[in-house]
C-alpha cells in the first residue's frame, strides 16, 4: 500500500503488537519472580559478609562465598550465623526454631555444633567452618527447593504434550484463515485475520500454567518447613485416600524416659545396668538412648564383645563367658529361650499394659526389666482430626504389645495394628495401597526408613537440617504434627489452581482461535487479550503465595513451623 500509495497501512498495528507483546513477557518474568520471592527470602537469611580469622590474627570480613571448611569465623550477638560450624569459644544462646520447631532458644558451648541461618541472640561465638555457605543447612534446603521445581510432574507433561500439538494445529489453522479469507474477500483481510489467530493462540498461559503454580506452591511450603521432592510429589499427595503413623518417635515425642529398672535379683542390679550399657552404648534407637541417659554415670565397662542388632526385636552379645546376652522385647526374650522369674512376672503383668518394657537376660533368665514411659505430642489430637476432616483413612503402626496398643488406641481414637515387624508394617502398607491407591507412611525418617520408601508418599517428621532423606518424598523440618493435614490442605489446593490455570488457558485460547479466524478479532486486539490469558494465570499462580490458612486445617502449625518474619526483615 505504501508503494502503491494507496490502501491502508498499518504501521500503528505493528506498534501496538510489539507494545504488548513486550509488556506480557515483562508481566511472565515479574510473575516468575514473584513466585519465588518466598526462596529468595530464605536465601537472605546467610549474611553475604562472614567475619573470618586472618592470616595475622586479626579478623576480617570476607564475601560468604570465599569461606572454606576449616576456616576460623566469628559470630556476635545479634548477629545471623552464616556456615555450619563447631563452637571453638565462647559460649551463646542461638535460636534454630526454623529446623527444629523449638520455640526456646538453645544454649550453645564448646564443642556443640551450630547451623547456618540460624540465629545468635546472645554471646560471642568463634565457629571452626564444617561446611561452605551453600552446603551448609540452609544452603541445602534451597538447593533441595530449586531441584524439586525442575521435575517435571503429570500436569507440566501434559501441558509439554499439548504444547507439542498446539504449534502445528494453530499454524494449519493460521495458514488456513489466511487463503479462505484470501480467496473470500481479499488478501489484505486474510493476512490479518491469519495474524490474528497466530496472536491470540500464543500458549504464554498455557505454558505458566503449571510451573509457575509448582514454584509457588513449593516455594512457600518451604518457608513453612514443608520440602516437596518434586512436583509429581505435590500432585500425588493432593490425591491421598490414606495414612499410617509410625508411633514412636512421631505421635509420641520421640524421648521416652526410664521411670525405673527392676532385677529378679536385687543384688545382681550393677551386673545389669553394666551390661545393658554395653549393648546400648552404639545404638541410635529411642528406647537405647532412654536407657543410656539413665545409666548415665561412672561405671567399670564390661567389653563382651560385637554388638549385634536384630531389626524389631532387639540387641544382642556373644560373650564368650555368659553366651548370648539379650536386650529387647518380650519376644525377643522368647525367641532367645529366655524366661522371667516371680518378681519380673509380677512386674510385667503389672506394667506392660501401661508402659514400654525393655528386657535383659542371659544364661536361660531375663535378669532385669526396664520401665519406659513416652509422652503423645501436644498436637498429635488437632493433627489427627484435621486428617478426619480432609477425609483420609487414618492407622497407626507399631511394634508394641498388644495390650499397650490398646491404651494407645483409647488415646488416640485411632486403629493401632500392633506387634509388626519391620517386613509386616511392610505388608501393612501394601494392603492399604491395594485398598486406598494413595498411602502416605509417616514416621521420622530413620528406623522406619522402609516403611517410609514403601509407601506412595514418605513423610519424614523433623528432618531439621537433614533435607535430603532418601527415603522421605515429604521432609517436615520441624516436629508439628499438624504440618500433615496442612501439607495435604496445600497439596490439593495447589493442584486445584493448576487445573484451573490448564482449563482456563486451553479454553480460553480455544475460544480465541475461533473468533480471530472467523475475522471477528483485530490483530492489535488479540494482542491484548493474549496479555488478559497470561495474566489470570499469574494471577491465580500466584494466590499460592499466601499460606492459604482454612478451616480444614484444625488447628494451625505453630509459628514455630515457619520462618518468621522478623528474621526475614533482619536478613533484608
Amino acid at each position: 500500500a505504501t508503494m502503491r500509495s494507496s490502501g491502508h497501512v498499518y504501521y500503528e498495528v505493528v506498534c501496538v503488537i510489539l507494545v504488548f507483546v513486550t509488556l506480557g513477557r515483562w508481566l511472565e518474568a515479574t510473575g516468575r519472580l514473584q513466585a519465588t520471592a518466598a526462596l529468595d527470602e530464605l536465601e537472605q537469611l546467610i549474611p553475604d559478609q562472614v567475619r573470618c580469622l586472618s592470616g595475622g590474627g586479626e579478623w576480617t570480613m570476607r564475601s560468604r562465598d570465599s569461606v572454606l571448611i576449616g576456616q576460623t569465623v566469628r559470630v556476635l550477638s545479634g548477629e545471623r550465623i552464616p556456615v555450619d560450624g563447631r563452637v571453638l569459644r565462647g559460649r551463646g544462646v542461638v535460636d534454630e526454631q526454623f529446623f527444629t520447631g523449638e520455640s526456646l532458644p538453645v544454649e550453645k558451648q564448646p564443642d556443640d555444633r551450630v547451623l547456618g541461618g540460624s540465629l545468635n541472640l546472645e554471646g560471642d561465638l568463634v565457629l571452626q567452618v564444617l561446611a561452605p555457605a551453600t552446603a551448609g543447612a540452609l544452603g541445602r534446603l534451597v538447593d533441595a527447593v530449586r531441584s524439586a521445581r525442575l521435575r517435571k510432574g503429570r500436569f507440566q507433561m501434559l501441558a509439554d504434550r499439548w504444547s507439542q500439538w498446539f504449534f502445528p494445529v494453530i499454524a494449519v489453522v493460521s495458514l488456513a484463515t489466511f487463503v479462505i479469507h484470501g480467496l473470500r474477500t481479499d488478501w489484505e483481510f486474510g493476512l490479518l485475520t491469519a495474524l490474528s489467530v497466530v496472536l491470540i493462540a500464543c500458549p504464554c498461559a498455557l505454558a505458566l500454567a503449571t510451573p509457575l503454580a509448582i514454584w509457588a506452591a513449593l516455594s512457600t511450603a518451604a518457608r513453612r518447613g514443608v520440602l516437596f521432592r518434586s512436583g509429581e510429589t505435590l500432585e500425588r499427595l493432593a490425591e491421598l485416600r490414606a495414612i499410617r503413623w509410625d508411633k514412636t518417635g512421631t505421635l509420641t515425642t520421640g524421648s521416652p524416659s526410664v521411670c525405673g529398672l527392676v532385677c529378679e535379683d536385687a543384688a545382681e542390679q550393677a551386673v545389669v545396668e553394666q551390661r545393658a550399657a554395653e549393648l546400648v552404648s552404639g545404638s541410635t534407637h529411642v528406647f537405647s538412648a532412654a536407657i543410656r541417659q539413665y545409666l548415665d554415670g561412672p561405671r567399670e565397662r564390661w567389653h563382651g564383645g560385637m554388638v549385634t542388632t536384630v531389626p524389631g526385636r532387639g540387641l544382642r552379645i556373644e560373650s564368650a563367658e555368659f553366651g548370648p546376652v539379650s536386650l529387647g522385647s518380650r519376644d525377643f526374650m522368647t525367641d532367645s529361650g529366655l524366661t522371667a522369674g516371680p518378681v519380673l512376672s509380677a512386674v510385667i503383668a503389672r506394667s506392660e499394659s501401661t508402659k514400654a518394657c525393655v528386657f535383659i537376660g542371659w544364661e536361660g533368665r531375663i535378669r532385669g526389666v526396664f520401665l519406659l514411659e513416652e509422652t503423645l505430642r501436644p498436637e498429635a489430637a488437632p493433627a489427627i482430626a484435621a486428617c478426619r476432616n480432609l477425609g483420609l483413612d487414618l492407622a497407626v503402626l507399631t511394634g508394641d504389645r498388644e495390650e499397650r496398643a490398646l491404651v494407645w488406641e483409647q488415646q488416640l481414637h485411632l486403629p493401632i495394628l500392633a506387634e509388626l515387624l519391620p517386613e509386616q508394617k511392610l505388608a501393612a502398607i501394601r494392603f492399604a495401597h491395594e485398598q486406598f491407591r494413595q498411602v502416605a507412611m509417616v514416621g521420622d525418617g530413620l528406623n522406619d526408613a522402609p516403611a517410609l520408601a514403601a509407601a506412595d508418599i514418605g513423610i519424614a517428621m523433623g528432618c531439621g537440617a537433614d533435607v535430603t532423606r532418601d527415603s522421605a518424598d515429604v521432609c517436615l523440618l520441624p516436629n508439628d504434627l499438624r504440618l500433615v493435614p496442612w501439607s495435604v490442605q496445600w497439596s490439593r489446593r495447589s493442584v486445584a489452581t493448576i487445573r484451573q490455570n490448564l482449563a482456563w488457558s486451553f479454553g480460553y485460547n480455544s475460544l480465541g482461535v475461533i473468533v480471530a479466524a472467523m475475522g471477528w478479532l483485530h490483530p492489535a486486539i488479540a494482542a491484548v487479550l493474549m496479555i488478559v490469558s497470561s495474566l489470570v494465570v499469574l494471577g491465580n499462580s500466584l494466590r499460592l503465595r499466601t499460606d492459604g490458612r482454612g478451616p480444614a486445617t484444625g488447628g494451625e502449625p505453630s509459628d514455630a513451623a515457619a520462618v518468621p518474619q522478623s528474621c526475614l526483615e533482619a536478613a533484608a
